[in-house]
């Protein structure tokens, strides 16, 4: 057997429970540093509630003297209906799959059920999905004729929105390189810039533990390498086994992993940094409130090609700019 040409759809539940809902979730959901909010009731709404301040009142022996309620802040998240197709030819496919399934401990290959295949194939496809709807969450721009064009994602978003009153992103230029930065804690001190820059509003979230700092790969590279540098037993033991995870003032910075596509996407900043909370920036992917949504794999034996092909709803949004401090490379 050199193909597989068992077809599958996955549609209402099915689509939520096997395909959908486990890529959104998870570890490696949390990693993102954002809200990712899947299948909420359309429209889909970002909240954030911000409590309100003094609300203790002289003791009356009767009556209601009542108070302010708490301030609910909302943003609609626009929704655009997106398609992911892959087609590869089928001895390519039936590697893959084949390959996804032998790495596994606990797979008999004497007894290949069709449910082995089917979630090696759905294994496929998520991956390739999921990696598709991430890139294009932060450089994705609707007016671009190619590549992550399908919804417009955060970096669009929040450079459009610069300014410099209460209501615009405070966000500021740099001009460094720090592929080539060898200025000593550079890095350093643009988080501490966006620190620094932050509003009051967004310095007194880091006690509730959901501050984040956001960048690119080569400031989070030249930030490790500052760490290195410093002589500490422990800074010396990190710089041999390497670091899970790294943090400014006990605030996570987070590779956001976008280098590659940067490159292809040359109407983006090429290096940024973003402190926000992770509330405050959110992922939208919604199957069920859209007629036509669906996953499908198929074998076409006219082209000998194994074919994927997935339907759904997709948009992010961030909500506050006064909980965003951002610094952007000039172009």
């Amino acid at each position: 057997m050199a193909k597989i040409e068992n077809p599958k759809t996955y549609t209402g539940k099915d689509l939520e429970t096997i395909f959908f809902r486990p890529m959104l979730s998870g570890p490696d959901a949390i990693d993102l540093g954002i809200k990712i909010m899947y299948n909420t009731p359309v429209p889909t709404t970002l909240q954030f509630w911000k409590r309100t301040g003094d609300i203790l009142q002289k003791y009356a022996t009767s009556g209601w003297t009542g108070g302010a309620s708490a301030t609910k802040y909302q943003k609609s998240i626009n929704l655009s209906k997106v398609k992911a197709e892959v087609g590869y030819s089928a001895d390519d496919y039936f590697n893959m799959v084949y390959e996804n399934i032998t790495n596994r401990a606990d797979v008999n290959m004497d007894d290949l059920s069709g449910t082995e295949l089917e979630a090696a194939e759905t294994s496929l496809f998520k991956e390739a999905i999921a990696e598709s709807i991430r890139a294009t969450m932060w450089l994705g721009d609707t007016s671009r004729e190619s590549v992550l064009n399908t919804f417009d994602g955060f970096i669009k978003r929040l450079v459009a929105d610069k300014g410099s009153t209460d209501a615009d992103i405070k966000a500021e230029e740099f001009s460094t390189d720090f592929k080539t930065s060898t200025v000593a804690d550079e890095a350093e001190n643009l988080l501490k810039k966006l620190w620094d820059n932050s509003s009051n509003v967004l310095k007194e979230f880091k006690s509730q533990g959901n501050l984040v700092y956001l960048v690119t790969s080569d400031i989070y590279a030249k930030y490790e390498e500052e760490l290195d540098s410093i002589v500490l037993e422990s800074a010396y033991l990190a710089k041999q086994n390497g670091r899970e995870s790294i943090s400014y003032r006990g605030i996570p910075v987070i590779d956001i992993k976008v280098s590659e596509y940067l490159e292809q996407c040359t109407d983006m900043p090429q290096s940024f940094a973003i402190l926000t909370d992770r509330r405050n920036l959110a992922l939208a992917v919604n199957t069920a409130d859209f007629p036509g949504t669906e996953v499908r794999m198929w074998y076409n034996p006219d082209m000998m090609e194994n074919r994927q092909r997935a339907i759904f709803m997709a948009g992010c949004d961030y909500l506050l700019p006064e909980l965003v401090s951002m610094a952007v490379k000039a172009q």
